[in-house]
Formats: structure tokens, C-alpha cells, sequence
């Protein structure tokens, strides 16, 4: 395919990705969804930034956890992002991977984690998740094709780490 041919797809894709972040920062909380032995878990989750430049989405949590037990287990995971008053909605999976060592730990930790691991003991067993987003799904009002909320707008990311438009799916 030629560069010219190219960059439309380019430009299109770096404006789904800067209308999928935007959507993100401004939402407090997501749904973290893992895979358990008996089926899914979802639980409500509080993202610590908009995603990075590579896609990564950070959380702290308690590593005694379920949720990190099943990471540990099925590393794939979903985040669902809602925006009520955008009328949009940013659906992620990616690989978890569960960032315990100690010194890390510490290097990421804020003081605003402190209420959520009020004793020593509770500290010691915070971990951070980091998810590497592999795949996006989006209906975002005026920004992904009507009719709004019939078909999702896919994004998947390549093995060298690019990002392309796949075929728009049913909802």
C-alpha cells in the first residue's frame, strides 16, 4: 500500500486515539473484568491516569486480591470506560501484568494510596496492575460513524505496536 493511501487511515486512527483517551481521563472509574475458573468477574476500578503514549493503564490494588489472583492465572483482561455526559463508551482488553517488586512499588506509590492500605502490613501487599492494551472498541458520539451505538468502531494494535482500523462489528 502506498504512503498516500496510508495516511488518511493514519490520521483517522490518531483521532479515534486522542477521542478514546480524552474519554478515559475524564471518567473516574472503570470495570476491570477477569476471567476466573467458574467464568468472568467485573468490579468497578479507579484508573490512576489517562493511558500513556504505548496504551498502558496503571491501578493500584491489594496483591492478596482476587482480581490478582486471577491475573496471575489469565493475564487477558477488559477495562469499560462510560461517559454519560459524552455519550460514549471505550471498551479495552490488553495483557495484566501484576508489578509487585518492592523498590517498584515504592517508586510508584503516592500518598494518596494511604487510605486505601492504612498499616504496614496492608502496604507491603499493594501491587500496581499494568494493562498493555491490545485491542479498543469504541462508540463515542460524533466522533465514530452513525448511527451511534449500532456498530462499534474497532482498533486493533499490531505486533510492532501500531494501531489499525479493523472492520466496524455489530454492537
Amino acid at each position: 500500500m502506498s504512503q498516500a493511501r496510508n495516511e488518511p487511515e493514519t490520521a483517522e486512527v490518531d483521532r479515534l486515539l486522542t477521542a478514546a483517551a480524552r474519554v478515559i481521563a475524564g471518567v473516574r472509574y472503570c470495570w476491570l473484568v477477569t476471567e476466573a475458573g467458574t467464568g468472568l468477574n467485573a468490579r468497578p476500578m479507579g484508573h490512576l491516569a489517562a493511558p500513556n503514549h504505548e496504551w498502558n493503564i496503571r491501578f493500584v490494588t491489594d496483591g492478596r486480591s482476587r482480581k490478582a489472583s486471577e491475573m496471575r492465572r489469565a493475564r487477558k483482561v477488559a477495562l469499560i470506560f462510560q461517559s454519560d455526559q459524552g455519550d460514549a463508551y471505550v471498551a479495552l482488553n490488553g495483557r495484566a501484568t501484576l508489578i509487585e517488586d518492592e523498590a517498584e512499588v515504592r517508586w510508584l506509590w503516592k500518598r494518596a494510596y494511604d487510605p486505601y492500605f492504612p498499616n504496614e502490613t496492608d502496604k507491603a501487599n499493594a501491587a500496581f496492575v499494568q494493562v498493555g492494551v491490545e485491542r479498543m472498541e469504541l462508540w463515542i458520539r460524533g466522533v465514530t460513524p452513525e448511527p451511534f451505538g449500532l456498530r462499534a468502531t474497532r482498533l486493533d494494535r499490531g505486533s510492532a505496536g501500531d494501531w489499525r482500523l479493523s472492520d466496524n462489528m455489530a454492537a
